[in-house]
């Protein structure tokens, strides 16, 4: 038999529940987060807002016909579930990788991977739920180099891990 434990905490949103739980309203969302060219990402589970010690949740949003900056989340791993919309994704050290999605996909990219979102048709937003295996964001952008492999940009990367 399952035991339902109802928790009520008097409408306040994000206030602790009970052992920890915590209730996070769209509203209540970071936009200060790392960011790339072109993509809009929101947290909704970190640590500075729930107190979480090993993951990062959020929201990303991608407006029609754009493109992110190649980048990658450092020593993360990065799960991505598309909510809606259509996307692209390239991936590998000369994007030498790709992969179409849609609605109802998982996308895992492992630590240090370069990778590129993509939201190609011109009228339609995507958006997916993104988790993190670390307390907080990390973006590192990249440039292309000589090669045509993607590299960090020393001032770029040690700027965006301080920030």
């Amino acid at each position: 038999m399952a035991v339902r434990r109802v928790v009520r905490n008097n409408g306040s949103t994000g206030a602790d529940l009970s052992d920890g739980v915590r209730v996070v309203k769209p509203l209540q969302f970071d936009d200060q987060t790392p960011q790339t060219s072109g993509m809009r990402r929101w947290a909704a589970v970190s640590n500075a807002l729930v107190g979480s010690e090993a993951l990062w949740a959020g929201v990303m949003l991608a407006e029609p016909d754009t493109t992110s900056t190649v980048h990658h989340h450092g020593p993360l791993e990065t799960v991505v579930y598309v909510l809606s919309g259509q996307g692209r994704v390239r991936w590998g050290k000369s994007l030498e990788h790709e992969a179409e999605l849609e609605p109802g996909d998982f996308l895992f990219i492992p630590p240090y991977v370069p990778h590129q979102e993509i939201n190609p048709p011109p009228s339609q937003p995507t958006q997916w739920v993104v988790v993190r295996s670390g307390r907080e964001a990390i973006v590192v952008n990249l440039t292309k180099a000589l090669d045509g492999k993607y590299v960090e940009d020393y001032e770029e990367h040690h700027h965006v891990q301080a920030g």
